[in-house]
């Protein structure tokens, strides 16, 4: 437990805040996993320390600990910040305030995206306090929280970063390629940071555009230790493709997502980063493959369609549902996965059903955010129609799917896309029977929590998407 000693009980007011908020954030440049950073720690307050005359009792039940853990995080996450902050004992409660609670868990979200699940306890004894660690996972990263808990409730706080180790897949030959930093122009003053891998000694080479799955995304998708994108792309050079990721817009410039369209947030930025892999010496202006990813994989097709000159397309988990339909079915079967439904899951559950119909009766103020986006961007997606925009494309077209996907699925998704284009001899389906959204493997039912276990790209998935490019792009040449 060398998390959490008596002398950093609490992150407190002050300088305190400030630290304690510094630790909440990313640093360094865009292209680096934000839950790699370290916590600023040397402004930390002392607070709530005992002395040798203080009497503590201590619950020796870890189950109970770790109930009343994701009793207090379920406040938050809910918005319930007075209700939170009455479970802090009185001298925590003085130094860390209701709205204090709300700026840290707000930035938090920002951040990381929503708010998951707790995972990972461990409790134990420290300073004659009951002291409680468990990661908490969000939709895009990974926190430590760490709670202390006395005799008169909550005594300390703290949020910290997790390591977050990337390595190498197996199948990446880094002696195979080379990468270079590069920028994509966005609207105003912004830039996107952008990465170029190339494959070495190569006179040509098919290009791949990856284009991101939905909400705020650095260029390698990264989800606490992984990095699915960047395992994609070192597995394709290592076999002879160019890859060009890059930092999504909601990600690296400062946009108003009340207004955001889904072009503006995706579409645009693809066209971009097509027309800046074209400039690359080793690709030629017709060998280029949009690969998708999730939201990503469904606005493929209107790349594809406004670009007009695409040697293919690849869409990994292409949801095909409306998005109120997919946020109301990932959260009932995230609600009934262990086989019942707790009154907070029903909650959780109540909320995203009023969320997803909001966004199906466009019933959101102008300038009011809702999940992802704001009226416009709920709008323009409704607005287009994904497989019929594929049926309207002549370019090649390939589908794959993790049967282990919960959030974009092969009964709901993937059956649609197969009656509006099963028919046609350029488009194929590829099956995977035990990998997830990320296309990383696993077994039992999925759930949230396997994202944040190291893990890559399964092989075969690149090979797949390798061979596609070779073979649309050689026939490109004919």
């Amino acid at each position: 437990m060398n998390d959490f000693d008596r002398r950093t009980l609490l992150t407190a007011t002050g300088a305190g805040l400030t630290a304690f908020l510094a630790g909440c954030q990313s640093s360094g440049p865009a292209q680096s996993d934000p839950t790699e950073t370290t916590e600023t720690t040397s402004t930390t307050t002392s607070t709530a320390e005992p002395t040798e005359t203080t009497t503590v009792s201590t619950t020796a039940d870890p189950a109970e600990l770790e109930r009343r853990a994701k009793g207090f995080v379920g406040l938050l996450d809910d918005g319930s910040y007075e209700t939170a902050h009455e479970r802090f004992g009185p001298k925590a409660a003085r130094q860390l305030g209701p709205d204090q609670l709300k700026q840290v868990w707000s930035r938090l979200e920002e951040q990381n995206g929503a708010f998951l699940s707790l995972s990972n306890f461990e409790t134990g004894e420290q300073g004659g306090y009951d002291v409680v660690t468990a990661i908490a996972n969000f939709e895009r990263g990974q926190r430590k929280v760490v709670l202390a808990f006395g005799e008169d409730g909550i005594t300390g706080f703290r949020v910290r970063q997790t390591a977050a180790n990337w390595s190498s897949p197996s199948y990446a030959d880094e002696s195979a390629f080379t990468e270079q930093s590069v920028s994509l122009d966005a609207p105003g003053d912004c830039s996107l940071g952008a990465t170029l891998t190339v494959p070495k000694e190569v006179q040509e080479a098919p290009g791949v555009v990856l284009v991101h799955g939905q909400g705020p995304s650095d260029r390698d998708g990264s989800v606490g230790p992984n990095k699915p994108y960047k395992d994609l792309a070192w597995g394709l050079a290592s076999r002879g493709v160019s890859v060009l990721r890059y930092d999504k817009r909601t990600q690296a410039c400062d946009v108003d997502l009340a207004e955001i369209t889904i072009d503006e947030a995706v579409t645009d930025d693809a066209l971009t980063a097509v027309e800046r892999l074209r400039e690359t010496p080793t690709v030629a202006s017709d060998d280029v493959v949009v690969v998708g990813h999730s939201i990503g994989a469904t606005l493929a097709p209107r790349i594809a369609a406004r670009d007009g000159d695409l040697a293919g397309i690849v869409m990994l988990a292409a949801l095909a549902r409306s998005a109120p339909r997919a946020i109301r079915d990932q959260n009932l079967y995230l609600a009934r996965l262990d086989g019942t439904v707790t009154n907070p899951e029903q909650q959780q559950l109540d909320r995203a059903n009023r969320t997803a119909e909001r966004i199906r009766s466009l019933d959101v103020p102008d300038d009011e955010v809702i999940y992802l986006g704001g009226d416009e961007y709920w709008r323009t997606l409704r607005e287009y129609d994904a497989t019929a925009t594929a049926k309207r494309l002549d370019v090649p077209q390939l589908f794959l799917q993790g049967e282990r996907d919960y959030q974009v699925t092969v009964e709901d998704d993937l059956a649609r896309w197969k009656r509006a284009l099963g028919d046609r001899s350029n488009v194929t389906f590829q099956r995977y029977p035990k990998l997830n959204h990320f296309f990383m493997p696993g077994s039992g039912k999925p759930g949230n929590e396997e994202y944040f276990q190291q893990n890559h790209v399964a092989e075969a998935v690149v090979s797949d998407v390798a061979s596609f490019a070779e073979r649309v792009t050689d026939d490109s040449a004919e």
